[in-house]
């Protein structure tokens, strides 16, 4: 399975996601280890989504 980095913006801590969906619009990942999905949307270049009230960034 592929695998991206997604970094927490506010915190600056970046971890480990399993790619389940990628396309220009949008990514979906889990993150390794857990049953965590997070979902980003595609805005000027990268991927950006929340979870939990937490910001996350990632190039996909």
């Amino acid at each position: 399975m592929k695998q991206t980095l997604i970094k927490n913006i506010a915190t600056g801590i970046t971890k480990k996601c399993d790619i389940l969906i990628k396309n220009d619009n949008f990514l979906e990942v889990v993150l390794v280890g857990t049953t965590i999905k997070i979902k980003l949307k595609k805005k000027s270049g990268v991927y950006i989504g929340n979870y939990k009230n937490l910001e996350f960034i990632s190039d996909g």
